[in-house]
């Protein structure tokens, strides 16, 4: 329900989608617009830039754990 209540103030409030550079500093945000763009709850290109902050800083710990850091 919370989702439900911030996809709709996102969509209402909000006049250009948050930045790739936005959602790399507030992940947990981007896993939640990630759900709701995948159960079409939200659309738009927050939907992408989210989805590539999430696949970029997976990327970054997996490199990460390869170099054994």
């Amino acid at each position: 329900m919370t989702l439900a209540i911030a996809a709709t103030l996102a969509a209402c409030g909000r006049s250009e989608p948050r930045s790739l550079q936005y959602f790399e500093s507030h992940l947990e945000e981007a896993r939640d617009i990630v759900a709701a763009c995948e159960n079409d709850t939200h659309r738009g290109d927050e939907c992408q830039n989210a989805s590539i902050a999430i696949e970029t800083a997976e990327a970054r710990e997996k490199f990460k754990r390869f170099r054994g850091k």
